[in-house]
């Protein structure tokens, strides 16, 4: 996107200090305020063209995960200490409280900011994501390691399209997934705080007893044929959850926003104004 059209969206690329080391977050648009969490070893970039689709109707905040980007200082990752951060962003924003989106480990996160502090989450979707740690996660996560330390950043990314991806998805839109490996390819100073996220997350979690806390509007979403997260382990989650709506979308693998397309994404805009 050129400067001009960034300037326009209202884009501004901020940096704040907090207890736990800087973090750095894209802020997109004006009007109600959205936190947008990525997954496993994702800047702000990862999303791609969605801040810019919603600063039409939002306010988009999209911090780098702890490790990488511009948050890639301070201390090691933890579930904890990322909402803490995501909380940090909310404030240096200005908002006293969101609709919050997150994905994959990022639904990790989103989870915790609302049980750590409820007071700044209006609304919660949490999006394929596990409320804990099980053997398939473990194959899953050395997978990522494997990856990680044994190939080259572009060359993890494309492996990982395989997984990110449903095989119909993949063939009607080959481009799309060719750019959304270039978006998830890792600057190679990025690799250490990935390979810190994928081993904090072997140690093993379990949101379940943190899940129960919860008490905003949340929908879970899982991809029906999400082989990094099965829907399975998402709906577990969700009825971990008090009043949680579940909503499992057909076709789709782990990258259920995009696979859900323009159906999906006016479900969660109409979800976040209740």
């Amino acid at each position: 996107m050129k400067a001009e059209e960034r300037k326009a969206r209202g884009f501004e690329a901020r940096t704040v200090e907090g207890p736990r080391g800087p973090v750095a977050f894209e802020r997109w648009g004006e009007g109600p305020p959205l936190l947008l969490l990525a997954g496993l070893g994702s800047r702000a970039r990862l999303w791609g063209e969605l801040p810019r689709v919603l600063s039409d109707r939002f306010t988009v905040l999209a911090p780098d995960n702890r490790g990488v980007g511009g948050s890639r200082s301070g201390e090691p990752f933890t579930l904890e200490g990322a909402a803490d951060d995501a909380a940090l962003v909310l404030a240096a924003a200005g908002f006293a409280s969101a609709g919050v989106v997150g994905v994959s480990m990022g639904g990790l996160i989103a989870c915790q900011l609302a049980a750590r502090h409820p007071e700044h989450v209006d609304h919660l979707v949490a999006a394929s994501c596990a409320a804990r740690l099980t053997p398939h996660h473990r194959r899953v996560l050395r997978f990522f390691e494997l990856a990680f330390t044994r190939l080259a950043p572009a060359e993890a990314a494309e492996a990982l399209m395989a997984f990110a991806f449903a095989g119909a998805f993949a063939d009607r839109y080959p481009g799309f997934v060719d750019q959304a490996a270039r978006l998830w390819t890792l600057a190679p100073e990025d690799l250490p705080g990935a390979l810190q996220h994928v081993r904090y997350l072997q140690s093993g979690w379990d949101l379940r007893p943190v899940a129960a806390r919860l008490a905003c509007p949340t929908l879970v979403l899982a991809g029906e044929l999400d082989p990094i997260v099965p829907a399975a382990l998402t709906r577990e989650l969700a009825a971990a959850i008090p009043e949680a709506r579940f909503r499992e979308v057909p076709g789709a693998a782990h990258s259920v926003l995009a696979e859900g397309g323009a159906v999906l994404l006016a479900e969660i805009i109409e979800f976040l104004g209740t």
